[in-house]
């Protein structure tokens, strides 16, 4: 296993919001402006808890529902990258809904770990490890016609089946622990600031801030 200079710093940057309400295209935006070398990516999706009978009906499981996700294990991977130590992070297949063993992804610590997840600030113990949080604000109406394009191109649903879905189990949950949640995030971002930049620039602007507070740190560390 490998180990990055932990003593430089490892802040992690959380970006929740609803289900398809733009959360991954910020931080592919993000990704792109702080620059590979400095990022690394951690995906809540990949922490589902593995549920292979809801193949026969995936109504019958909420996976919008905090219990659905496990907490415990991406709070391990956290706390580890945080320490400079590399990571497997698990492999979801969600047309299956199970982790498949031997395709976990390997995430090398970097000073910056985006965490992207709908539920990552419903998690009392994950938003203490994280450093800087953005809260994606979406109508439902937008958020379900991404899904359904989503969904059935990537993950083999057909569309009734994604509005059934949407209507009993993914809007309930985001009114009832996905929206409360975002009383915990540092920043709302609504989608007319993805549109215009100015989420990415504010967020940028923190990112940048955790990293000159890293090397001042560091500076600080060495000097004594």
């Amino acid at each position: 296993m490998r180990h990055f200079d932990a003593m430089a710093g490892v802040h992690i940057i959380g970006i929740a919001g609803g289900s398809c309400s733009g959360k991954t295209r910020l931080l592919h935006q993000l990704l792109e402006a702080l620059g590979p070398e400095r990022c690394a990516l951690v995906l809540q999706d990949n922490y589902y808890h593995s549920r292979p009978e809801a193949q026969r009906d995936n109504l019958k499981f909420n996976f919008d529902h905090p219990d659905a996700i496990d907490f415990d294990y991406l709070a391990s991977d956290l706390e580890s990258l945080k320490r400079g130590q590399e990571i497997v992070s698990p492999y979801y297949d969600f047309a299956r809904h199970e982790r498949i063993e031997g395709k976990g992804v390997t995430v090398t610590p970097r000073p910056i770990v985006l965490l992207d997840g709908i539920l990552i600030l419903t998690a009392q113990r994950i938003r203490q490890i994280i450093d800087f949080s953005a809260y994606i604000a979406c109508a439902a109406e937008e958020r379900l016609r991404r899904r359904i394009t989503r969904d059935v191109a990537e993950r083999g649903r057909t569309e009734d089946n994604v509005i059934a879905q949407f209507e009993q189990q993914v809007q309930p949950m985001h009114r009832e622990f996905v929206q409360p949640s975002s009383a915990h995030a540092t920043l709302r971002v609504e989608q007319s600031m993805i549109e215009d930049g100015s989420a990415l620039h504010t967020m940028a602007d923190h990112a940048h801030g955790l990293l000159g507070s890293s090397k001042a740190q560091h500076r600080t560390g060495s000097a004594m």
